[in-house]
């Protein structure tokens, strides 16, 4: 029996972001980005993958013409630029993002043959790309990437990463980035070139056995298919034929599933963001089939790592795996922590989750965790001609740690992929509604347009302001109580939120008082012994400027400033991360 969500997320062009403060200003500077983006150049891998001219400049980063991960990013530019759409309207991106669909279906239109069929002339032994396939009539039908198959086959051979590097999950960045400009963008072409994809994927994998899919999907990082299940199972859910839906079940991971839908911690020591993407696919494939197997991992993955294995920005991971089971401490290291990529798939399973339980607050408690103190704080405030939309690949949260950007052209990486999206849908999940309701989840300054209209004029970081409730229907509004204060509204509660029986017709304004109080969040584990911990205010992590690559030891004993989001210790003065820019600085401290 096929499960249905309790409501639906108010779509981004309907949720007008207010124009001050950092979350339009980042969002500004991501659009500025997408508008300058050269699609020729972002086409350009390829185009040379399929032997067509290319007279512009190649990428860099993990997007040079070598680079055995190239062509993902250009999946996440359609992604972008089809949010950036559906939140603007604006018609350059949806002329760029027309072109690029255009062109990507030229080049999967060569293709011929069977996928199946497809052999590489190289090997276990000798897996180089001078060896691979130019002959794309050989390809197999609906083929589409920046590189031959031989990857693929290369995969099936077992070769490990880093002679081969995740050709699966390069596939689903192109394959998602399809679906959103079908979906947001209103691209039919879009939709036959997706489908073309996923047929050749069915036809390759169905070619091989169960045994060998595990033996596959437990390879680390070549093995990686991020949210390929997520994508198949949505064109299922579009088109109505099941063989997409069987082609994701080829995805279910059989080396973690079992142990997670019985609730046991089956990722310490597995890389992050392998395996995040995994449990968002199976809550996709339970709303399609109604099996509460694929239920019970996903929502068991998501408790498992933010009470295991989460750090106090809503980040996880150390070197981009998660490590042993609640041994955080031990695993802050300078740079190495907090993979943006991981927050972006773990916000998304949050999303997901939530849209099932809408009345379960935690979920939209870690989305604001994740959203401000690493989401928001991960791109750059300052702009220069060859980086406009600067974003972080790790988080650092390390003693004497320091954000590192990257810039328009040459530092291309799976964050950089995301970091093109994140900035263009801050409030993808601020309002949830039902049929007589909606949940006000996330208090960005925003005004929410339609049948039911809500304005949020809270002056963010500040604590205090109104929110004001029109339209001509009768509905119940649910605010979300974070578990940082208490209740900020003059209203009655239901769980963890304050309601108002709005009157059809009638404008109401309620007034919003959250209170900012100092708090320290202790890691799970000591460090030689002592106790460590990160300092948040409201919902803010607190950070020090201070070169000093040790912990610093601090004791819990803060004065706050009275006109800003800004606290005082022992002469260290900490700012919320997503101030952060430009200077090293502390996120965990020593408490006496």
């Amino acid at each position: 029996m096929k499960e249905t969500l309790k409501g639906t997320y108010a779509r981004l062009g309907s949720v007008i972001l207010n124009k001050n403060g950092r979350f339009f200003e980042n969002r500004e500077r991501d659009l500025e980005y997408l508008r300058l983006l050269d699609c020729n150049r972002m086409l350009y891998n390829f185009r040379a993958a399929f032997g067509v001219e290319n007279k512009c400049e190649p990428l860099g980063g993990w997007e040079e013409p070598k680079g055995l991960l190239r062509g993902h990013s250009t999946g996440h530019f359609l992604s972008a630029l089809a949010l950036a759409y559906d939140a603007t309207g604006e018609e350059i991106f949806k002329e760029k993002m027309d072109y690029i669909v255009s062109e990507l279906r030229k080049l999967q239109k060569m293709c011929g043959g069977r996928a199946r069929d497809f052999v590489t002339k190289a090997s276990l032994e000798n897996p180089g790309e001078e060896l691979w396939s130019r002959d794309v009539s050989c390809w197999g039908e609906g083929f589409l990437s920046a590189y031959s198959p031989d990857q693929f086959a290369l995969l099936e051979l077992g070769v490990k990463y880093n002679k081969i590097w995740a050709p699966y999950y390069t596939l689903h960045k192109i394959m998602a980035g399809l679906t959103d400009c079908y979906t947001r963008g209103k691209n039919d072409e879009a939709l036959e070139c997706v489908i073309g994809i996923a047929d050749w994927v069915n036809d390759r994998l169905s070619a091989l056995d169960a045994e060998k899919r595990k033996e596959m999907w437990s390879l680390y990082i070549a093995g990686e298919f991020g949210g390929i299940a997520t994508t198949l199972t949505e064109l299922y859910e579009i088109t109505g034929d099941v063989k997409h839906l069987q082609t994701a079940k080829m995805f279910d991971n059989d080396n973690i599933f079992p142990p997670l839908s019985r609730g046991e911690d089956a990722i310490a020591n597995r890389h992050a963001n392998q395996h995040i993407p995994q449990a968002l696919g199976a809550l996709e494939e339970y709303l399609a089939t109604g099996e509460s197997y694929y239920y019970d991992i996903g929502k068991n993955f998501f408790d498992i790592v933010t009470q295991n294995h989460m750090y106090s920005i809503g980040g996880v991971g150390q070197a981009e795996s998660f490590r042993d089971s609640k041994k955080l401490a031990a695993n802050i290291k300078g740079a190495t922590n907090c993979e943006t990529c991981a927050a972006y798939n773990m916000m998304k399973t949050a999303r997901l989750l939530y849209s099932l339980d809408p009345t379960n607050a935690k979920y939209m408690d870690y989305y604001e965790r994740a959203m401000i103190n690493q989401i928001l704080a991960s791109q750059s405030p300052e702009v220069t001609p060859f980086r406009h939309n600067g974003v972080t690949y790790m988080l650092p949260i390390g003693p004497g740690a320091e954000k590192e950007y990257s810039d328009d052209y040459q530092n291309f990486t799976c964050c950089h992929g995301t970091g093109m999206e994140n900035h263009v849908k801050y409030q993808d999940a601020s309002f949830f509604e039902t049929e007589d309701a909606v949940f006000v989840n996330q208090y960005i300054p925003s005004r929410l347009a339609g049948e039911t209209e809500i304005a949020i004029d809270i002056d963010f970081p500040r604590s205090e302001g109104t929110i004001t409730v029109s339209g001509a229907k009768d509905r119940r509004i649910y605010f979300r109580v974070p578990t940082w204060t208490e209740n900020p509204f003059d209203l009655p509660m239901e769980g963890r939120y304050a309601y108002l029986d709005h009157k059809g017709g009638e404008i109401e304004t309620v007034n919003v008082k959250f209170d900012y109080s100092v708090r320290l969040e202790f890691t799970p584990d000591e460090l030689d012994e002592k106790r460590i911990a990160s300092v948040l205010c409201g919902p803010f992590v607190m950070v020090t400027a201070d070169d000093r690559e040790e912990f610093i030891t601090i004791k819990n004993d803060f004065v706050a400033d009275e006109n800003e989001v800004k606290l005082w210790n022992d002469g260290l003065e900490f700012i919320p991360m997503y101030k952060m820019h430009g200077r090293k600085y502390h996120t965990y401290f020593i408490i006496e």
